[in-house]
């Protein structure tokens, strides 16, 4: 301390920066030392000898040492690790052979991707933590260990428990052309939102992924609901004919907006024709389509003709329970999750690979808890 003290300027933020750099060496001399000294006990215990001891029980003789470097939550450690002549002692109680990161070290840097960091800015921020320096590629390989538990996950059955599937897809951007992450996802009868599935493809194909989950078990589905997608519309019908479909009343009300334009009685239109959706019957909402277009059709017959085109889809929510009505009218439980992915996704940037959708993904269901796992993660 007295070597410090000579060399500490005077200016307050350069002392201050100076002593916790002394603070930091002097931690990682001691954790260096401390793991040298396990891994010396560890040799000892292996050889059943101590240095230049010539015993009956001697099980081999140590060959000097080697320099390696292990990153840990004090920074990039230089260690001495011990060798014997013949073969290698258990060294996994303090690190894995070619470990090079301890995995609280890993678990930061996955923690941070999974906030929606880029994989560029979370090996700059491993620079800052922990010294050293990454590669956006190391980040990558790192992440892969979700590939195991989406497997897991899509592999798993489905329990027939959810009364309501809502469908919908977002856009992200990958390296050559942007893909479409379809997602799937149920309500029980206790109010509960699972995902339980997605697909990365091109435009809104989906008829796999229900498929696929039809075979892992989801039946007893009262009620799809999604916008006015054609191809959702037709994936659906194909692989549950029997299941009716909800077009989702806000997007019918949002092209309704779209029509009319920029005039002066587009609110009153709009709110008089959302009205047809709060009705107590299936009939009753039909009469009020019917008084609304003998309000409106003068006034604007186009986007009167447009809104009431297929009509009978919107209204397919009378059919459940009274209960379920205000959950199953809109797809907008699904969009909120889908609002929030892309928030997390817009900042990683421009994905190489679909797998790399797909991880980044299933990262932030995860994460979020919107997906529901069988086994230990």
């Amino acid at each position: 301390m007295k070597h410090l003290a000579c060399s500490l300027p005077t200016e307050a933020t350069p002392r201050q920066s100076l002593f916790w750099n002394w603070i930091d060496q002097e931690v990682q001399r001691l954790v260096a030392g401390l793991i040298h000294m396990a891994l010396v006990t560890l040799q000892r215990e292996q050889l059943q000898a101590a240095w230049n001891q010539r015993t009956a029980q001697r099980r081999g003789w140590r060959n000097g040492y080697r320099r390696r470097q292990l990153t840990t939550a004090h920074g990039v450690l230089t260690i001495r690790v011990p060798r014997t002549r013949e073969g290698t002692f258990d060294q996994t109680v303090v690190f894995e052979r070619y470990q090079r990161r301890i995995a609280d070290v890993e678990r930061v840097l996955r923690h941070a991707y999974l906030v929606g960091v880029s994989t560029r800015d979370t090996a700059q921020l491993a620079e800052q933590l922990f010294g050293g320096s990454l590669s956006h590629q190391t980040i990558s390989r790192l992440m892969r260990w979700l590939d195991e538990q989406l497997a897991l996950w899509r592999s798993q059955p489905i329990a027939p428990i959810y009364t309501v599937v809502y469908v919908d897809g977002m856009h992200v951007n990958k390296v050559g052309a942007g893909r479409n992450v379809m997602l799937v996802a149920g309500r029980r009868a206790d109010g509960v939102m699972e995902v339980l599935g997605f697909c990365v493809s091109t435009g809104e194909q989906c008829t796999a992924l229900l498929s696929d989950l039809r075979r892992r078990g989801l039946e007893n589905v009262q009620m799809f609901v999604s916008d006015e997608s054609a191809a959702i519309r037709s994936a659906v019908h194909w692989v549950y004919p029997e299941v009716s479909w909800q077009h989702c009343i806000f997007h019918r009300l949002a092209q309704l907006r779209r029509d009319i334009g920029a005039t002066d009685y587009r609110d009153r239109m709009v709110a008089e024709a959302a009205c047809v959706f709060r009705c107590l019957s299936r009939e009753a909402a039909l009469d009020a389509a019917g008084l609304w277009r003998q309000r409106w059709h003068r006034t604007d017959p186009v986007a009167v003709i447009h809104f009431l085109e297929g009509l009978s889809d919107s209204v397919n929510f009378y059919d459940l329970p009274m209960n379920w009505w205000k959950r199953v009218r809109t797809n907008n439980p699904l969009e909120r999750l889908i609002r929030t992915l892309r928030q997390r996704l817009r900042p990683m940037g421009c994905f190489h690979d679909e797998p790399a959708i797909e991880r980044a993904v299933f990262g932030q269901l995860l994460r979020r808890r919107k997906i529901k796992l069988t086994h230990n993660t």
